[in-house]
């Protein structure tokens, strides 16, 4: 009776596993379907040179002139600013907040590193 549990338990995992492994290889099949197609090619590098040179451009920029500020309104709620929820749903009042471009770029860094990371590595259609 145990033998049984457990054959059936097994025959359970390989069919879970055989489905896991079909639904897998449709879905590298489609992106590499999708990932041929010339446009997507295009768009890529597109996309990744115009982020890559805006970057390169930002870093160059900032460090001629270290000395730019933004002044950024900011919405507070209850004396406590909390980020982008506020921006959404407004907030009593507001703070001017000061901003370097150095600052800018540091929080442009994390974006543009994600960014051209995915559009530099090459997708399994384009190898």
């Amino acid at each position: 009776m145990i033998n049984s549990w457990l054959e059936s338990k097994k025959q359970t995992q390989m069919m879970i596993a055989a489905r896991d492994q079909q639904l897998l290889r449709a879905m590298t099949d489609n992106q590499a379907k999708q990932a041929s197609d010339p446009f997507v090619q295009v768009t890529r590098r597109v996309l990744f040179l115009t982020i890559t040179f805006t970057l390169c451009y930002m870093m160059i920029y900032y460090a001629m002139n270290p000395g730019i500020q933004y002044d950024v309104i900011m919405p507070i709620k209850d004396g406590v600013s909390t980020g982008i929820f506020t921006w959404i749903f407004g907030g009593d009042s507001f703070e001017v907040v000061r901003l370097t471009g150095g600052l800018l770029l540091m929080s442009f860094m994390d974006l543009a590193f994600m960014v051209i990371g995915f559009y530099a590595v090459p997708s399994p259609g384009n190898r």
